[in-house]
């Protein structure tokens, strides 16, 4: 007798996911509510405030092929029917609840992380590194009811979407990584907001050559001793590792993030700017970044 259970695919490509996705106007993306379902052209009856399914659904059936969600209606969750039929004749699932069983029968079992209720950066480690589908559940504080979103994750964020994480109580994410998931090409985004072009050049050490020209520094306009100037940075070049063996640091030296980080005023600077005073010391504590009480002082 014939096996009935289908054999899983792999999901589509990240690329062809992210191209076709009908992203959040207020998240980056170019589509409200209202200008998605008109695109889609489906009835609004049984439609949700909610259209991150119906956004995810218009990418698979744009991607197409045995990725496209076909014609037939999808009755996966308790509501019954889970699907509305575009002008195209394709079906949307519009519930996110009924997206798990749909993709754990399509493409297989997820990657599925217990979530800390109150500390959603714990919880996004588990997929930072990686592109591809999350499915996040949270509660209602009315009626104690589990809601589901779905989007495309994308390495460190969510795609043109908003943070479904943050500010819930979190029960699980679902995570389908993509096959073609590929993050070597992001940057931390941090690492571009640290001004290390600001940072002064050690001083040249005084020619020991005879020299009958009239010294640079006594040109007329120009004072023997030159206000000192102070930045952000400034106590950097005479401590460690910047001047090790006396060597100046050129100005358009690159000099890494792990470089930076083991120079203690730099540090402190550095956690107290873009973490503590944005409320996010447990992510710094995460990324081994944290101080002492003494230190943020």
């Amino acid at each position: 007798m014939a096996s009935c259970v289908r054999a899983l695919i792999p999901l589509p490509s990240f690329t062809k996911m992210k191209e076709h996705y009908p992203g959040y106007k207020h998240a980056g993306g170019r589509y409200h509510n209202n200008h998605l379902i008109d695109m889609i052209g489906c009835k609004r009856k049984l439609l949700l405030h909610d259209t991150s399914a119906l956004r995810l659904s218009y990418s698979f059936n744009k991607v197409g092929g045995e990725h496209s969600l076909g014609h037939d209606l999808i009755h996966l969750s308790r509501n019954g029917i889970d699907s509305v039929v575009g002008t195209d004749g394709l079906q949307y699932i519009y519930h996110p609840i009924a997206y798990g069983p749909f993709l754990a029968d399509k493409y297989g079992y997820p990657t599925i992380s217990k979530l800390h209720q109150f500390d959603p950066v714990s919880t996004k480690k588990n997929f930072w590194g990686k592109q591809g589908i999350l499915r996040v559940i949270t509660y209602r504080k009315i009626k104690n009811l589990p809601v589901g979103h779905v989007a495309l994750w994308d390495c460190d964020h969510f795609h043109e979407t908003k943070d479904w994480i943050s500010g819930h109580s979190l029960i699980t994410v679902e995570f389908w990584e993509s096959p073609d998931s590929n993050c070597s090409s992001s940057t931390t985004r941090y690492l571009h907001q640290i001004p290390v072009k600001h940072m002064k050049q050690a001083p040249t050490p005084p020619s020991t050559s005879v020299n009958h020209q009239i010294p640079a520094n006594r040109l007329l306009g120009q004072s023997n001793h030159p206000l000192p100037v102070t930045s952000e940075h400034s106590s950097l070049k005479n401590n460690p590792p910047f001047n090790q063996g006396n060597q100046a640091l050129a100005p358009n030296s690159q000099i890494d993030l792990k470089t930076l980080m083991k120079d203690k005023t730099f540090r402190r600077k550095f956690i107290k700017k873009y973490y503590v005073s944005n409320g996010h010391l447990r992510h710094a504590k995460h990324r081994g970044l944290s101080l002492s009480k003494e230190q943020l002082s």
